[in-house]
């Protein structure tokens, strides 16, 4: 008897985990409609669909405007039933948002990471969240899921990042303990650039692409890898480790890596290199006259007026990327490349260089395009991961309410 009121439960939560994920991506719809979109009988999807608005997740909101027969009456998501937290580690100016179950951000705040402590990231992670709920007159209670994107190789079932990027200073982190510490609700913990190309298949460039991957430069190289329409993270969660692969077949003990010759850092140290050398650029200009203060973002101006030297040394640094995107395409004959991170930012100097350097390699290569969603990214992404566990939780709680 108890193994079967076991198998009725998963059945029931299953079939109303169904009707919500399709009431989200409708504007609205009716018990028949849901019953032919789900192939399930009208007096299960009845009763599910009133078990849902007693729970208060989906709401009545008027009726059909058929001109015959009894008007069915229309249902729609609440939207507003609860909120999520999603978090981007990306880069060192961190975002965290509060989103309602749309998903549409509602409220948002930013902070500079200039400490690289675990104690102070902890701190500085919890109250800027605190703040944000308090901003949005949103009660602890309401929030359902946190979602964190953090560069480095994760363990999405433990919730815990071995930190990599800016970050590789703080080691190994438990970022579920951490938040699970104050808030009790489901934490997520995954991979940046994994938030990325599943927010780019979702809302972006990458939209109804089952077989991609999301390639990012900016102070870190990465990539996120989605096969078969799911992320592919390997055997150890450390698939896409791009930043490490060797470029050259010199004796040097670890061969020159991806990351050495096309992260931020490298780029401008290859600019400022070359400047003492004797060469001119515009770079100097648009760091004020010095070259020790050219940075990342001066290069970008200078490479997007023209300069000659700017202009150079990024075509060189897409060419090489080009490089390995093309071995990736050799390697899982993908459907769409995306090209994300603060490299994409250099224009068609970088991007168009890196599009035809990784076609001459490869045949019948197929999109290779730019991000959409830009630095929203990462943010959308944990919000589009959060989003696919949270009715299940949603509904455990509410059963066990009951």
């Amino acid at each position: 008897m108890a193994k079967r009121s076991a198998d009725q439960k998963l059945v029931r939560m299953t079939n109303q985990n169904l009707i919500l994920s399709t009431l989200r991506a409708s504007e609205s719809a009716t018990r028949s409609s849901l019953s032919k979109a789900l192939q399930l009988s009208v007096p299960s999807v009845c009763a599910n669909v009133d078990q849902l608005i007693e729970f208060g997740i989906v709401r009545e909101v008027g009726e059909e405007t058929s001109s015959v027969g009894r008007k069915a009456k229309l249902l729609k998501m609440n939207f507003g039933f609860g909120y999520l937290v999603s978090i981007d580690l990306s880069n060192p100016c961190v975002t965290i948002a509060l989103s309602d179950l749309e998903p549409k951000v509602v409220h948002e705040v930013k902070f500079d990471l200039e400490l690289f402590e675990l104690e102070q990231l902890s701190e500085l992670l919890l109250v800027n969240v605190e703040q944000l709920l308090t901003l949005a007159g949103v009660q602890p209670g309401r929030l359902l899921s946190i979602s964190v994107s953090v560069p480095g190789i994760v363990d999405s079932e433990r919730g815990v990042a071995e930190c990599g990027s800016y970050l590789t200073p703080l080691g190994r982190v438990d970022f579920r303990a951490l938040f699970m510490s104050k808030y009790d609700v489901p934490v997520l913990v995954q991979k940046d650039i994994d938030a990325a190309v599943i927010a780019e298949r979702n809302f972006g460039a990458g939209k109804e692409t089952d077989n991609a991957v999301f390639v990012s430069a900016d102070v870190g190289v990465g990539l996120g890898i989605l096969l078969g329409g799911a992320l592919f993270k390997g055997s150890r969660h450390a698939a896409g480790e791009l930043c490490k692969f060797v470029m050259d077949r010199e004796s040097t003990e670890d061969g020159e890596r991806l990351v050495d010759l096309v992260s931020a850092k490298a780029l401008v140290q290859a600019v400022q290199r070359e400047i003492r050398s004797g060469a001119a650029s515009q770079a100097v200009t648009e760091a004020g006259g010095s070259i020790d203060a050219i940075d990342f973002n001066a290069v970008i101006r200078a490479t997007l007026a023209g300069d000659e030297l700017c202009v150079r040394i990024v075509q060189e640094c897409a060419r090489i990327m080009g490089i390995a995107v093309s071995n990736i395409l050799l390697l899982l004959d993908l459907e769409c490349v995306i090209l994300g991170g603060g490299f994409v930012s250099l224009g068609e100097t970088y991007t168009a260089t890196l599009a035809a350097e990784a076609r001459k390699h490869v045949p019948n290569a197929p999109r290779i395009v730019t991000t959409k969603l830009k630095n929203k990214a990462v943010l959308m992404g944990g919000l589009s991961l959060a989003l696919e566990s949270t009715f299940e939780e949603v509904l455990e709680r509410q059963e066990k309410a009951q």
